[in-house]
């Protein structure tokens, strides 16, 4: 049995979101040519729903560090803005 059967054999016996991590850790481990080539068959994590949702919440956070109002004031306009979730 050759190397990459072994690894294939170790892979395939792993739930998917370990191989997932087994994928990440193999590209950081490639060249960056290597990478650049083998980047479009992966899912991006900044492409799923969460992650967007994360990056506007990140980005909604840095509009509102510009001005200087407390929590309250903060609690206030975010209700006005986008409702109340309860």
């Amino acid at each position: 049995m050759t190397l990459q059967q072994q690894a294939y054999n170790l892979i395939d016996r792993l739930p998917e979101d370990r191989v997932e991590v087994v994928i990440q850790v193999m590209i950081k481990m490639m060249t960056v040519e290597d990478n650049a080539d083998s980047s479009s068959l992966l899912l991006k994590k900044e492409d799923s729903p969460k992650m967007k949702a994360y990056k506007r919440m990140q980005q909604l956070r840095e509009e509102t560090a510009k001005y200087d109002i407390s929590a309250v004031q903060r609690e206030i306009a975010l209700d006005e803005k986008f409702g109340a979730f309860g």
